[in-house]
């Protein structure tokens, strides 16, 4: 058995990532393959266009063979963190080989070499790290510039400029923190940019499917050539169902009334507040008409668009510096839950019985995790399912309590 993993978000999975998966698996002969995957709550601070279920059961039906759910607490969070909590989840199951991502370069021994200098920190690039900080831009900007002037090499500096590139050094750094011996990988991004908004191909970004969405009287069946027949079915039903599509506006009175009624106190307990934040957020919440406009009147050089959209959704769901800072002194993701497997699946499971760190929880109702600092990780998973259910279409689906009668998937 040769183990591969990945750590995704199939928001939703379309034809780049069944590219990345087939072009994955043949590059490093892998005979199973494993996908962490964000769960109802994404890293860039929103909502999944459809549920982690239905997401996992497209991924299974296009051929992963194993899902595992990301704890929230890590999905939906910054770069650095979000690739600390899969790779700490991928390491503990003692099975993986290789990890493979995408990345805009695809130059693993260049991608390897700025992790070091990341991870290591060498005394004089954090002299220019601070350096430029000091000058009120942002920390991923000041750390492109850092990086550039340590190494006098401008195009290190410019791998830093793309998405895939920033998240493909993170994994890197994560598996150098975990002591990993998983094996990193990647694959060259083809056709579509991470941030393109238009679908020009039969590969776009998933941006590009989530924008066409967004527009009145859409024709789902035009996304047939972007999104793979098997896992396009799923999504079909998904929204004829009314599970889908969801976005992050259908949160916006949750998100406002959670501002306006939270105190400033609890507000600067929250994950990512800091420098006085909570003020701005308290004072901004109560001008703000809708969540385009409270996001417009608080960014900043050093609070992007994307970190408040984080910042509001830990406010929604109670996660708070201390939480992550529990987390990480445990060791990151503290379980593994099953969302969907193929019967290739079921080999890995059987596996993982013998190797694994963590519990694998396949049926909350039955699985008492015993860790208390477990527990309350998967207590905020559940909570994002309850607070996700009331955005559905449907509103027969609004119901809570999804995470404990909604079993995994089986393509067997």
């Amino acid at each position: 058995m040769k183990v591969l993993g990945f750590i995704t978000e199939y928001n939703p999975f379309h034809n780049g990532h069944k590219y990345h998966l087939k072009k994955s698996i043949k590059k490093v002969g892998a005979t199973h393959t494993v996908a962490v995957m964000s769960g109802n709550f994404l890293q860039r601070g929103v909502p999944a266009l459809t549920n982690k279920w239905i997401r996992a059961e497209m991924a299974v039906k296009e051929g992963v063979d194993l899902v595992i759910e990301l704890p929230v607490v890590y999905a939906c969070n910054s770069a650095e963190l979000f690739a600390y909590g899969g790779i700490s989840l991928l390491n503990s199951l003692g099975i993986i080989d290789t990890i493979s991502f995408g990345s805009e370069i695809g130059d693993i021994h260049k991608l390897k070499k700025i992790s070091k200098i990341l991870s290591d920190e060498p005394a004089l690039y954090k002299n220019y790290l601070k350096e430029f900080l000091s000058k009120g831009i942002s920390f991923p900007h000041a750390r492109e510039k850092a990086l550039g002037k340590y190494c006098l090499d401008q195009s290190l500096e410019e791998v830093l400029h793309s998405p895939n590139n920033i998240l493909a050094i993170e994994y890197i750094k994560a598996l150098i923190k975990c002591n990993s011996k998983i094996n990193p990988s990647t694959i060259t991004r083809i056709k579509a940019h991470y941030n393109e908004t238009d679908i020009n191909s039969n590969i776009c970004s998933a941006t590009a499917i989530r924008t066409f969405l967004t527009k009145k009287n859409y024709d789902v069946y035009q996304l047939k050539k972007v999104i793979p027949k098997n896992s396009f079915e799923v999504f079909v039903k998904s929204i004829k169902n009314g599970f889908a599509p969801i976005d992050y506006n259908h949160f916006e009175k949750m998100i406002l009334y959670k501002l306006r009624t939270v105190s400033k106190l609890e507000l600067r307990k929250v994950f990512d507040v800091n420098e006085g934040l909570e003020n701005r957020i308290k004072a901004t919440s109560l001008n703000a008409i809708n969540l385009q406009s409270l996001i417009q009147m608080l960014k900043t050089k050093r609070y992007t668009y994307t970190r408040l959209q984080r910042i509001f959704i830990h406010t929604l769901l109670g996660i708070t510096n201390q939480h992550i800072q529990n987390y990480n002194k445990v060791g990151g993701s503290q379980y593994a839950r099953i969302l969907a497997f193929s019967s290739k699946g079921t080999e890995i499971l059987k596996r993982l019985k013998k190797t694994s760190q963590i519990p694998i929880l396949t049926n909350i109702n039955k699985q008492i995790l015993k860790h208390p600092i477990a527990k309350e990780m998967l207590s905020f998973d559940i909570l994002a399912s309850d607070i996700y259910s009331l955005a559905y279409p449907n509103e027969q689906h609004r119901i809570g309590g999804s995470d404990y009668y909604n079993k995994p998937y089986s393509f067997l």
